[in-house]
Order: structure tokens, then sequence, then C-alpha cells
């Protein structure tokens, strides 16, 4: 006759028990869950391309024209929007330096479209001086009527 053997009965409800209780158990020992990683190297990342993008804005505005400032500006304070990080005070510093930059570069193309009698140029110019003044309150209306009338005055003499 076969002996019992008793605790071979034993593993397959302690299996059991062991299974049900283990998730419930692990669950209330775990610390509370830290943000995902994925989340803290996405914030960086956007946080590193809103610095570099505000660089390259600063750059911009210096060294180049008014439409690659402008959108240098627009491309820093779409990413520094998304990062968290942007300041509305130095968006509007930037932008008041690149239309100061481009009201400056109109006159001087206006006086150079005079002094060469070019007035195509010069009303072009001219034209700009007076949006992107008017754009940030800087228009000087007698200075712009002074322009205005000596660039008519070189339009009436190339009239033949």
């Amino acid at each position: 006759m076969r002996r019992r053997r008793p605790w071979r009965a034993l593993p397959a409800p302690l299996a059991l028990f062991l299974l049900c209780t283990l998730p419930v158990a692990a669950q209330e020992t775990r610390p509370p869950a830290a943000p995902p990683a994925g989340d803290t190297v996405r914030q960086r990342q956007l946080e590193r391309d809103a610095s570099v993008s505000l660089s390259l804005a600063k750059k911009a505005i210096q060294e180049e024209g008014f439409a690659n400032g402008r959108v240098a500006l627009n491309v820093w304070k779409v990413t520094a929007l998304e990062a968290g990080t942007f300041d509305a005070r130095l968006y509007e510093e930037l932008r008041r330096q690149l239309y100061e930059k481009s009201i400056r570069e109109s006159l001087r193309c206006v006086e150079q479209g005079i002094a060469h009698r070019n007035p195509a140029d010069a009303g072009r110019c001219l034209q700009l001086y007076r949006l992107h003044g008017q754009e940030i309150g800087l228009f000087d209306p007698r200075r712009y009527e002074d322009l205005s009338r000596r660039l008519g005055e070189i339009r009436r003499r190339e009239k033949p």
C-alpha cells in the first residue's frame, strides 16, 4: 500500500493563495509613483529648445533683416510657450528692438533713395517706416510729412 503524503496537496492551494495575495501586498508596500522619466526628459528637451531658439532670435534681431528676426522671434515664442518658460516682457523688449532696428534702416533707406533720386525705393522704405513706427508707437508724423514732401519733389522733377 502507498503511503499518503499530505504535503503534496499543500502546494496547489498555497500557490493559489500566494498568487491572489502577493499583488495586493506588493501594491501596499510600493512607494508612490514618481513622474515618468519620459516626461522629465521631454520637459528638459523643450526647455533646451526654447533656450536655443531665444539665442537664435537675439542673434537674428541684431544681425539679420526684419523678416528673419520676426520669424526667429515667433519660433522662440512658440517653443517657450510649449516649454512653459515664456517671458512676455522679454518678448516685448525683443520685439521693440526688432521694430526700432527696422525703423532706423527704413529711414536710412529713404535718405539714400532721395540722395540717389530713386523715388520707388524711397517710397517703399517710407511706407515701412510708417507701418513699423505706428506698430510700436514711434511714428513721427512731422518727419513722415517732411520725407514725403522731399520724395514728392524728386518725383515731380523726374516727370517730363
